[in-house]
């Protein structure tokens, strides 16, 4: 009698603890949770300025001093331009240009009219006779061409412009010395554009 007894008593215990178990469970389900919120506000956004000034201006009209009337092979002018970054984001630049009006064609056939630029050069001597000193050439002298988008600078300078830094350029024209007797009395004129970019990698 003692062995059939032993498993009915181990059953109502099974029985019993399954019971608290489910009494836990619904105990647990019905507590409740405090919570609190923070709100996160005060930001704002604008946009950054992008803005490239030669000689402090925008546009520029001052490369007349680049000019040469009378001029004969051999003759050079020069003119230093500084370049600025006047917004608020760093900046990187190009530089395009070439030879516009009815001359240019004679011009770009015969490569009469070469264009050096250089990083920090100065400018020694005046009228036909000017030239760029010192500092590091970065262009030229290569012949201007009768396209007005031809690259000239790509990507400048290497760390990109910070608000307010500048880059001295000096840029120099030299009328070829075998230029041909044909471009006697021939007008031309030379357009520079410098393009600001906000992508400096």
């Amino acid at each position: 009698m003692s062995r059939h007894s032993a498993p009915r008593r181990t059953g109502r215990v099974r029985a019993a603890l399954c019971l608290g178990l489910l009494a836990g469970v619904a105990t647990a389900t019905s507590l409740a949770y405090w919570t609190d919120d923070v709100a996160i506000s005060g930001s704002t956004f604008t946009a950054a300025t992008l803005d490239l000034e030669v000689d402090n201006a925008d546009p520029f009209t001052g490369a007349t001093v680049l000019s040469m009337t009378d001029m004969v092979p051999g003759a050079t002018s020069a003119q230093v331009l500084t370049v600025k970054n006047a917004g608020t984001a760093p900046l990187k630049y190009t530089l395009v240009g070439g030879l516009s009006g009815g001359g240019a064609s004679a011009y770009n056939t015969a490569a009469a009219l070469r264009l050096t630029i250089v990083l920090n050069g100065t400018k020694s001597g005046s009228g036909n006779t000017s030239t760029c000193t010192g500092g590091t050439t970065i262009y030229g002298p290569t012949a201007l061409t009768s396209t007005t988008t031809t690259s000239i600078l790509t990507r400048r300078p290497a760390s990109a412009l910070v608000t307010a830094a500048t880059e001295s350029l000096c840029f120099q024209v030299t009328f070829d010395s075998s230029a041909p007797s044909s471009l006697q009395g021939v007008a031309v004129s030379a357009v520079f554009t410098a393009t600001g970019t906000s992508d400096v990698s």
